[in-house]
C-alpha cells in the first residue's frame, strides 16, 4: 500500500518539477537554492536533467520526513 502512496507522491512531485522546468530551468535551480540551500545544487555538468533529478530527490526525501 505504501508503494502506491509513494508512487503518487513521486508523480505529483515530478509533474510539478517538469512544469517548472518547461517554463525555464532556472526555476528549478532557484527552487533548489531557496528550499534546500545553494550547497545542495548538483554539478552544473549534469545539465538540466541533473537539476531536475536533484530537486526531485530533495523534495521526495522532504515529503517522507
Amino acid at each position: 500500500m505504501s508503494n502506491l502512496i509513494n508512487d503518487g507522491i513521486k508523480e505529483e512531485i515530478m509533474e510539478e518539477i517538469l512544469e517548472m522546468a518547461d517554463k525555464d530551468i532556472w526555476n528549478v535551480i532557484f527552487a533548489i537554492g531557496n528550499e534546500f540551500g545553494i550547497d545542495r545544487l548538483p554539478d552544473p555538468a549534469l545539465g538540466d536533467e541533473g537539476m531536475i533529478n536533484r530537486l526531485f530527490e530533495l523534495r521526495f526525501e522532504a515529503r517522507l520526513v
